[in-house]
């Protein structure tokens, strides 16, 4: 039997039947109504409504009693489904967007307007969505990249990035403001070791307004950032937080700072664990490594795996700037200095030997350690390939837009890291610290017992 030919008609499918295939995409417009109007058959108007009203009154009481789970679990989905039907990617007001900026084509033979459609909203957070499209047949992602200015002055958003999806999509990433409109001052450092948990430590703030934390121990970091995205503030706001400490000889940081200034004001408390040069940070690492394998050893002769942080059994911290500089751009010692980073991330887990990555550029060319280094942060980048190199694959499409954040001071410290619950890219802020915050550092831990000297 021949095929039918495809295409071949001047009409276009009737109302009806484009009724039905929406309503086959769209089974919960009708579920839902289905579902009261049975409840009302059955149960009878006041059963109904009662049911309602406690569905209501309990997401009310979720809202109100537990916002932390709220946030991350009902908020987005809630969020998302207002902004799909309620907002500008439902309807007639999608149809007038895609208008308006001119991406919509007429069907050659039927004369039916042709729309890109809709085929899911996500709202990750407050400030981002992101919104799949079918491309009209005749369309590529070039059309949406023209009028990226347009779209975002219509839909009355900061900025809007466009990326490919699956063949014949795009993804929309729609920034509808910025959650942070102000600096973020340096949090006040603890009183005592026993207020500071080596798990949880306050870096700045979230985009829902919540406290950033990030664990120190039982991990290895990596933070990617372009030349004044504010890298170092991170890594400050993690010294103030354990700056006690640091006092009492239980974090002992370790720092290599080829630019020769971003931490020298340290140096009075690093006791001689501070290396600027090429040379000198190999030589740095080395001794942690050393330092990394007798803690071992001493583990080993106890018959143990693991011990709390102590005097005797501290955590050693190495703090990294720069490392596209120290593994990459200098021949002498890069492969020395990776090799030695590798042993650290691979095995320092347990005896609490930390490494702490900063860098600019996240290739694996520039950072071949990057896939060993798992707890990571991208503040703003100048590709829109580093988000998924530093946070996963599908960071971007999923509202990780580092590479969209302005080029200026205001934005410095700004970034994303990905949800360990929902997995989820979050818009993050770290708190700024001051050269006065700095001394204050410094005065702070000198003001205790001395530090001990690595053997």
């Amino acid at each position: 039997m021949a095929e039918l030919p495809s295409g071949t008609s001047r009409r276009s499918v009737g109302w009806e039947f484009r009724t039905v295939r929406w309503l086959v995409r769209h089974p919960g417009a009708v579920v839902g109504p289905g579902a009261v109007g049975a409840s009302a058959a059955e149960l009878g108007a006041t059963a109904t409504g009662g049911v309602v009203s406690g569905l209501v009154l309990g997401a009310a009481a979720w809202y109100r009693g537990h916002p932390d789970t709220f946030d991350v679990w009902a908020a987005p989905v809630l969020r998302a489904w207002r902004r799909r039907w309620a907002g500008a990617y439902g309807g007639r007001r999608w149809v007038n967007l895609m208008g308006s900026c001119g991406l919509t084509k007429v069907h050659h033979k039927t004369g039916e307007m042709l729309v890109p459609r809709v085929l899911r909203v996500r709202a990750w957070s407050p400030s981002i969505d992101t919104v799949r499209v079918r491309l009209v047949p005749g369309q590529a992602l070039r059309a949406f990249s023209a009028v990226l200015p347009e779209l975002a002055a219509t839909l009355k958003a900061e900025r809007v990035a466009v990326e490919q999806g699956r063949p014949g999509e795009v993804v929309l990433i729609v920034q509808r403001d910025e959650p942070f409109d102000r600096v973020i001052p340096a949090p006040a450092m603890p009183e005592s070791s026993d207020a500071v948990d080596l798990r949880s430590l306050c870096l700045g703030e979230t985009e829902l307004g919540g406290e950033w934390r990030e664990p120190l121990i039982g991990t290895h970091h990596l933070t990617a950032g372009a030349t004044g995205a504010g890298k170092n503030s991170v890594v400050m706001a993690k010294l103030r937080a354990v700056a006690p400490m640091i006092r009492d000889s239980l974090v002992r940081p370790w720092v290599c700072d080829p630019k020769l200034f971003e931490f020298v004001a340290l140096r009075p408390i690093l006791d001689g664990r501070y290396a600027d040069s090429p040379e000198d940070c190999a030589e740095l690492i080395a001794r942690f490594v050393s330092n990394m394998e007798r803690k071992q050893k001493r583990l080993q002769r106890k018959g143990k795996r693991g011990v709390p942080v102590s005097r005797e059994h501290p955590v050693d911290w190495l703090i990294l700037d720069e490392v596209g500089f120290l593994m990459s751009y200098n021949a002498e010692y890069a492969h020395e200095i990776t090799d030695a980073c590798a042993v650290i991330s691979s095995m320092g887990r347990a005896t609490n030997d930390v490494i702490d990555v900063y860098v600019q550029e996240p290739s694996k060319d520039v950072l071949p350690v990057r896939d060993l280094l798992p707890h990571r942060v991208c503040l703003r980048v100048t590709s829109e390939r580093h988000p998924d190199m530093v946070l996963g694959d599908g960071a971007r499409e999923r509202g990780a837009i580092a590479d969209e954040i302005a080029a200026d001071g205001s934005s410095a410290g700004i970034g994303f890291r990905v949800d360990g619950r929902s997995r989820s890219p979050r818009r993050v802020r770290a708190a700024y610290t001051s050269d006065a915050d700095i001394d204050e550092l410094v005065a702070f831990v000198k003001g205790g017992p001395g530090l001990r000297s690595v053997a």
